[in-house]
C-alpha cells in the first residue's frame, strides 16, 4: 500500500474556507480500503479470531470488581468465556471457564464470590487459584486419566490504570510493552482511582468495527447529533497517535460547530453547558468567545471544590473530552472526574453482530451536587460516593434510552452501514484526515491478520 506522511499544518479546503487540522505526522496509506469483507464475512471473523483476539491484550473488566479473597467476575470475548478472580490479596488470574472433566462451563453468572468452583454438572471442584480440589468418586477413574491433576486453564492477566487486561498468547508482549505511549499520555486522569457507576450491555446489530469506527472521529457529528454540534467543535479536533494502533483525538467543548454560520450568539445546548459550571448564561449572550475561557477557570475551581487532582493538566484536558483508542477495541472519552469506557466485542458466530458494552468510571464524591458529564448519561440518584455496592449491569435491547442520547443517535443509523457495505455496488472505505485514526488503527489491525505481529 502506498504511504504518505500527514503534514499537521497542511490546509483542508471546505466550504471555500481554510483551516488547519492538526493531524499527527504519522505514515499511513492514502488508498481506498478494498477488504469490506471484513465487516461481514464469516472467513475474516475466523481469521480474526486466530491472529487477532487469541493473540491481544484486552480489557476484561476493573479491578474495584474483585475487592476480596474470592471475588470473581465472567469476560464472554468471543467464543471464550473467562473467569477473572482475585485468589490472594495481591494476585489476579485468569482462567478458562471450563471443567476438566467433559468441558461444561464452570460458572453462568457475571460477577460472584466463593473460594472454589464447583463444576453444575458432576461436581468437580476447583480452588479460587485454579488449583484441583476434588474430583467426585475420585477412586471410580483409571489413574492415568487423573493422576496429572488438572488445575484450571490459565491465561494472562496484567493490570493497567485500575483495568484487568488478559491474553490468551503465551508469547504475545507484556502488557507495558503493548500499551506503548498510552499510559504517559493518560497519567494524569488517575483511572486507578476510579469506580464503575454505570455498567449497561446491548446487542448491536452490525460488526464491531462498524461499531467501533463511529466512535473513533467526528465527521459524522454535524449529520447524526445535532444537539451534539451546537455545543462543541466537531471540525478542529487534535489528534495524537501512541504506538501498536493506540490513538486519540481531543473534542473541543465549550464552544459550537463552525458548521453553524452565526458566530457570536448562544445556543440553548451551550446556555445549558454554561450553566451547569456554575456560571450565568446571560453574562455571555453575543460573547461566545469568552465561554471557553470562562468555563476553564471555572471547571478548575469546580475540580478543587470536589476534591479532583487536576495538577499537570492543560486547559484542553480540563475543559475538553479526551477520545483515546485502546486498540483493538476500546474507546475511553476522558475527563478529570470521570472516563466513559466503551467496549466492541466480537459476536461468538455472527460477523454481523456485535456486543457494546458502556461503562462510566468515575472519581468518588460525597457531595450531592457532584456529577458525570451530562452525555454520560448516569442516571439521576446514582452513588456517585463509591462506598455503596457497584451497580448491577443491565443489559438493554438495541434503540433503548438507557444509553443516553448520543450513543442511541450512532446507533440508530449504524445498521445502514452494516446493510449497505454487503452492496455489489460499493467499491470500498474512503477515509478523510478527519477519520486518520480509523487508518490508523485498520493499518495495525491488518498487521495483525497478516500474521506481522
Amino acid at each position: 500500500m502506498a504511504t504518505r506522511e500527514i503534514d499537521a499544518e497542511k490546509p483542508v479546503e471546505r466550504a471555500a474556507k481554510k483551516r488547519a487540522l492538526n493531524i499527527p505526522p504519522v505514515k499511513v496509506g492514502d488508498g481506498i480500503l478494498h477488504d469490506q469483507e471484513k465487516y461481514y464475512s464469516r472467513e475474516f471473523m475466523d481469521r480474526e479470531w486466530e491472529s487477532l483476539w487469541s493473540r491481544v491484550w484486552t480489557i476484561a473488566g476493573r479491578l474495584t470488581d474483585l475487592k476480596r479473597v474470592g471475588d470473581w467476575f465472567t469476560y464472554k470475548l468471543g467464543k471464550e468465556s473467562i473467569i477473572i478472580a482475585r485468589s490472594a490479596e495481591d494476585r489476579i488470574q485468569a482462567f478458562y471457564n471450563v471443567c476438566q472433566h467433559r468441558g461444561s462451563q464452570l460458572v453462568n453468572q457475571d460477577f460472584g464470590h466463593s473460594m472454589s468452583f464447583v463444576c453444575p454438572f458432576h461436581t468437580w471442584t476447583w480452588n479460587i487459584d485454579g488449583s484441583l480440589k476434588r474430583i467426585t468418586d475420585a477412586e471410580t477413574f483409571p489413574e492415568r486419566t487423573i493422576c496429572d491433576k488438572p488445575g484450571l486453564s490459565e491465561m494472562r492477566c496484567e493490570t493497567w490504570a485500575g483495568f484487568i487486561f488478559v491474553n490468551m498468547d503465551d508469547n504475545a508482549p507484556p502488557l507495558s510493552e503493548f500499551l506503548a505511549g498510552l499510559p504517559d499520555a493518560m497519567a494524569l486522569y488517575k483511572m486507578e482511582d476510579m469506580v464503575v457507576v454505570k455498567d449497561y450491555s446491548v446487542n448491536w446489530p452490525m460488526n464491531w468495527k462498524i461499531s467501533l469506527d463511529a466512535f473513533m472521529e467526528g465527521y459524522h457529528a454535524h449529520a447524526r447529533h445535532p444537539e451534539l454540534v451546537r455545543m462543541i467543535d466537531d471540525y478542529n479536533f487534535d489528534y495524537e497517535v501512541f504506538g501498536n494502533g493506540h490513538s486519540m483525538m481531543t473534542i473541543p467543548m465549550w464552544t459550537k460547530s463552525p458548521r453553524i454560520p452565526e458566530r457570536s450568539g448562544l445556543t440553548d445546548e451551550l446556555r445549558l453547558s454554561i450553566q451547569s459550571a456554575g456560571m450565568d448564561p446571560s453574562e455571555f449572550e453575543n460573547r461566545q468567545a469568552d465561554v471557553r475561557p470562562a468555563a476553564i477557570e471555572a471547571r478548575r475551581k469546580w475540580t478543587e471544590r470536589f476534591g479532583i487532582s487536576i495538577e499537570g493538566m492543560t486547559d484542553d484536558q480540563v475543559a475538553d473530552d479526551g477520545n483515546y483508542n485502546i486498540f483493538p477495541n476500546i474507546t475511553l472519552n476522558a475527563h478529570p472526574e470521570g472516563v466513559l469506557v466503551m467496549r466492541f466485542l466480537p459476536h461468538p458466530t455472527d460477523p454481523e453482530q456485535c456486543t457494546y458494552d458502556v461503562w462510566v468510571i468515575a472519581k468518588p464524591g460525597s457531595d450531592p451536587e457532584y456529577e458525570m458529564p451530562f452525555y454520560m448519561a448516569v442516571p439521576p440518584g446514582t452513588d456517585l460516593t463509591g462506598e455503596g455496592p457497584r451497580p448491577e449491569r443491565n443489559y438493554v435491547e438495541h434503540g433503548d434510552e438507557g444509553l443516553g442520547l448520543v450513543l442511541n443517535q450512532d446507533g440508530d443509523s449504524l445498521p445502514m452501514v452494516q446493510a449497505g457495505v454487503k452492496s455489489r455496488g460499493f467499491r470500498g472505505v474512503r477515509l478523510s484526515d478527519q477519520e486518520v485514526r480509523l487508518r490508523y488503527m485498520y493499518e495495525e489491525y491488518d498487521r495483525y491478520l497478516k500474521g506481522e505481529k
